[in-house]
């Protein structure tokens, strides 16, 4: 399956532009780096299988004599690197918040994290972006919307929860349905007791539902109330994982280690020649779509191959000029 490049990150950008006009980031000296630190919490197999492809990836390039270190974060979570020399690559928060203490000369990337987890540890390390990174763990909403429009062509009431962490989101989301061809209506959870009536009430207006990261609504204890709920109201949810697909939800995008890891060597060698400086945070680059069939069926909803719902959202983004 052919992958896609989104150039369209409004909302990293916007979030960096206050960030510059607040006088939040520290200029920095850059200076070329000559060998890259791996830091992960634990080594799962999704970490373990992103280090794996990110040296195969390397090893493509002319950088492929760039020394490559893994090491998993210690219990104190004391970083200890070569620094100003070494490019650190964080996978998962905690890594990535304990990377961000190291000197601010040491180009840190982050894997594996939430916008606003990274965007938090922006501004409390005062680091400069050209030096402080992150390949972000959201897919862009639009790219959400296109997948929602070539499975279901005919949906165009969108329904949203949001909740304290993905509140902020709530006018970027208006503004790509609308450019989409959606009308949103959104819900906001304050406490957990309002879940399932809010959730309730949205299905009463809309067509379908998309998930938004945000640990205090999409969790592993809230997953299969919420999937439930949908069902009894014949409304299907697109989610952001594959595993929430498999649970029970219609679709998703998502991007698997193996591409972030292509995606984080890009970056990489981009970032090498000196005067060393990373590229500014961006949405993953690279996507699958899963669809669940059964659901389907369930639901009575008629789904077209994978593939050629995939070839669908790239040809549509080509007609909009790639944006």
């Amino acid at each position: 399956m052919l992958n896609r490049a989104y150039k369209k990150n409004d909302i990293q950008a916007a979030l960096v532009r206050i960030a510059l006009m607040l006088g939040l980031f520290v200029p920095f000296f850059a200076q070329a780096y000559t060998g890259i630190t791996i830091v992960m919490s634990a080594p799962t197999q999704v970490n373990l299988e992103f280090i794996d492809q990110f040296k195969a990836e390397l090893a493509k390039t002319s950088h492929n004599t760039l020394r490559v270190n893994v090491i998993t974060l210690p219990e104190n979570e004391k970083l200890v690197v070569a620094e100003n020399s070494e490019l650190v690559i964080a996978l998962g928060v905690k890594a990535l918040e304990a990377s961000s203490k190291l000197t601010h000369s040491t180009p840190v990337m982050g894997v594996f994290t939430p916008l606003p987890s990274f965007n938090s540890l922006l501004v409390k390390s005062r680091r400069d972006v050209t030096n402080f990174s992150a390949i972000i763990l959201d897919q862009p909403f639009e790219r959400q919307m296109s997948l929602i429009k070539q499975t279901l062509p005919k949906a165009n009431k969108l329904g949203v929860l949001l909740g304290s962490t993905s509140s902020q989101y709530g006018d970027y989301v208006r503004k790509e349905g609308e450019d989409s061809g959606f009308v949103v209506f959104e819900e906001r959870v304050e406490q957990e007791s309002d879940l399932i009536p809010k959730l309730k009430s949205l299905l009463d207006h809309v067509d379908v539902l998309m998930a938004i990261p945000d640990p205090a609504i999409y969790s592993r204890e809230t997953a299969q109330p919420i999937l439930l709920t949908s069902y009894r109201y014949r409304k299907p949810i697109f989610g952001y994982s594959q595993s929430y697909v498999r649970a029970g939800a219609l679709a998703a995008v998502y991007t698997s280690s193996k591409q972030l890891a292509k995606q984080a060597a890009e970056m990489a060698v981009k970032a090498h020649p000196a005067p060393s400086e990373l590229p500014p945070p961006q949405s993953p680059k690279y996507f699958s779509i899963m669809l669940n069939y059964q659901v389907a069926r369930s639901l009575n909803i008629t789904l077209s191959d994978e593939d050629e719902i995939y070839n669908r959202m790239l040809a549509s983004d080509l007609t909009k000029g790639g944006k």
